[in-house]
């Protein structure tokens, strides 16, 4: 009698009628948020590895450095796939207990987070959308309610693909996704959410004058720009200022995203102004951690830097520690070029990679790799940087999303295509079944019962 009940409870949850449309639903946005979730991650891998290395500091694990790539790699892969196996609705059974699974990890874990504070975000969607953690925590409790929801009806939907083929889905995707990270890792996101992607100023024409900025002020927390002496009141709190873009009455301010000067300081921690210059071609070589770079590295750099000085590029290290480690960098490396210190934080959202590069064109950030990624032996026969990096990010990314995308069409079309055609070859033969049956009618000789 009570497990009847609870069958007859469960039917009306589920509903006839709007019970498939609500999974559907439901597949849509759960999918699309674990898809989209992976994805971030998976396109940005240092990125990732900088947020487990916090959540590692956090619970006291630091000396498992070690194991933080593979758990940028793994948790995006796994968090990717579950996302497109729910969208096509493979695995229908063990899809939505995965997801679960995930949740009550991820749910609790934002909940003590957003409690105590010790992180400033979760990094559930890398750099791309930035949540509080309040936020993260209760965007996690109606996504965890929708993934019992689908634990319990998920598999009374039909899926897209058949059985036979669920497992080349999964391997295409888990492969998409990894290529994409191992590209992200080796070279550079090829979807740059941070602040300084391709294209971003992060120095200003040295011969610039404050009649050529606007500056950014706050009041009750509204932001508002004014040229030079033009501020109504000292009421005003100066935030930043950008250039001015253009001229005359119609003259535009560039967008703040667009120009974004770093601070450098000197081996005594003083700014150090003048470093990242406004005008021609100068190199970053950006050291997260002096400590951690490879010592054959030392030759690549060195290579670079020579081949810097032949085609006339300022070189420039940039690096988070302090004067004794640089004295010893310099010392191991015999490095020729200057180096500062510069943020940490600041260091690592510039460009990924230690070492990273970064090409400056006039103050403006013209590429940026890691600089294991520029091949060196082709280097030296080239005249510019260009006619050894290959393709840009985003041509990268396009190539191999369309051939993950093209390669999960075709298995579908092979997969279906005897479904399509058994529905043509029955549509076909009723089609000719009614027309004979008319003509009969028409002709007389149609008896009752015949069909």
């Amino acid at each position: 009698m009570g497990n009847a009940m609870t069958q007859s409870s469960c039917s009306k949850l589920y509903g006839r009628r709007w019970g498939p449309a609500v999974v559907a639903v439901l597949r849509l946005v759960v999918g699309g948020v674990f898809l989209f979730s992976g994805f971030t991650k998976g396109i940005d891998p240092w990125g990732s590895i900088y947020k487990f290395g916090e959540y590692a500091s956090m619970f006291g694990l630091a000396g498992y450095d070690g194991l933080l790539p593979f758990m940028a790699f793994s948790v995006s892969a796994i968090e990717f796939a579950l996302g497109v196996f729910l969208l096509v609705g493979i695995y229908r059974r063990f899809t939505p207990y995965a997801m679960l699974l995930m949740m009550a990890v991820m749910l609790p874990l934002t909940l003590y987070i957003a409690v105590t504070g010790e992180m400033s975000d979760c990094g559930c969607f890398g750099d791309a959308v930035t949540l509080t953690n309040w936020g993260t925590f209760w965007k996690n409790v109606p996504l965890t309610l929708a993934v019992v929801y689908l634990v319990a009806y998920n598999n009374r939907v039909k899926n897209i693909y058949g059985f036979a083929v669920q497992w080349i889905v999964a391997l295409l995707t888990f492969v998409y996704l990894l290529v994409i990270a191992w590209e992200g890792y080796f070279t550079q996101p090829l979807l740059d959410f941070r602040p300084f992607p391709v294209g971003t100023a992060i120095a200003g024409d040295d011969g610039g004058t404050d009649e050529d900025f606007l500056f950014l002020y706050e009041k009750d927390g509204v932001q508002q720009g004014f040229v030079l002496d033009s501020l109504p009141d000292d009421t005003w709190t100066f935030v930043d200022r950008v250039p001015v873009d253009g001229g005359g009455d119609d003259e535009k301010v560039a967008d703040a995203s667009v120009y974004r000067p770093i601070t450098v300081f000197d081996e005594d921690y003083k700014v150090a102004d003048g470093v990242v210059k406004g005008k021609g071609e100068q190199l970053l070589l950006l050291f997260p951690s002096l400590s951690d770079v490879v010592i054959p590295f030392t030759y690549h750099i060195n290579e670079t830097y020579d081949f810097c000085m032949a085609h006339g590029i300022d070189v420039v290290g940039l690096t988070s520690n302090g004067r004794s480690e640089i004295a010893e960098w310099n010392d191991l490396s015999m490095a020729a070029y200057p180096m500062y210190i510069m943020d940490d934080s600041e260091l690592k959202m510039v460009a990924r990679g230690n070492p990273a590069a970064v090409l400056l064109s006039d103050g403006k950030i013209v590429w940026k790799r890691t600089l294991q990624s520029i091949p060196i032996d082709r280097l030296s026969q080239a005249d510019d940087f260009a006619e050894v990096l290959g393709w840009s990010p985003h041509h990268y990314l396009y190539f191999v999303t369309t051939l993950y995308l093209a390669a999960m069409l075709l298995v579908l079309i092979i997969n279906r295509t005897h479904i399509v055609v058994k529905f043509s070859l029955n549509r076909v033969r009723k089609s000719r079944k009614k027309q004979v049956n008319l003509q009969s009618d028409m002709d007389g000789t149609y008896e009752p019962g015949e069909k």
